[in-house]
């Protein structure tokens, strides 16, 4: 009976901790540290929200190198916009973005292009 008890105990206090560690905090403090928690938030992530993840993180790339004047100053840029957040963070702005704009941004980028390329 004893050794029910001890093993019920045991799976009792395991359950309890699974699930709840919370999602990798991005430390921009550093280029290492950034490197390390930026690794880590991802893999915090599900396959379907991964691809939301590097979609919302190309984007803030993208922005953050128009406004960036050297190599140095968009890494730091990067860190700085980044620093704090978490990947299921970056997701839920990215899901309120998407619904936000819908498919009238896409179409719009789409008769852009057929009107540069003449069709």
């Amino acid at each position: 009976m004893r050794p029910l008890i001890l093993l019920s105990t045991c799976l009792f206090v395991a359950a309890c901790g699974f699930g709840t560690s919370a999602p990798t905090v991005i430390d921009g403090s550093s280029a290492t540290a950034f490197d390390q928690t930026l690794k880590a938030a991802k893999a915090d992530l599900g396959p379907k929200d991964r691809l939301k993840f590097e979609a919302a993180l190309s984007e803030f790339k993208a922005r953050t190198f128009a406004r960036a004047d050297s190599r140095q100053e968009y890494q730091r840029l990067l860190r700085k916009g980044l620093n704090g957040l978490t990947a299921p963070r970056i997701v839920e702005q990215f899901d309120r973005d998407v619904d936000r704009v819908g498919g009238q941004a896409a179409d719009a980028v789409f008769d852009a292009k057929r009107a540069l390329n003449g069709k």
